[in-house]
């Protein structure tokens, strides 16, 4: 059975931004550290909380960058036409 965990918060009102805190709950499944990025998603009138991906560009091998570049420039007009639709 999958686990839930509600938490609430308060919001408050700094400058023209509302703000509310993170539960411990939340940092710890997202594994988040200070200065982290989170992703708000709204979707049908709901609101997940995601982490990004986080790709270490240190683990990349340059070949990988190479065929990317490789394959846009490739198809970049089908990119463009893409766009204009």
């Amino acid at each position: 059975m999958t686990e839930i965990i509600k938490k609430s918060r308060k919001t408050r009102k700094q400058g023209s931004t509302y703000m509310a805190s993170l539960p411990k709950e939340v940092i710890q499944a997202l594994s988040l550290n200070e200065g982290d990025t989170v992703d708000f998603i709204i979707r049908d009138g709901q609101v997940s909380l995601e982490k990004p991906l986080a790709i270490k560009s240190d683990n990349v091998p340059k070949e990988f960058y190479d065929d990317i570049d490789f394959f846009m420039n490739k198809h970049d007009q089908a990119f463009k036409n893409l766009v204009e639709k």
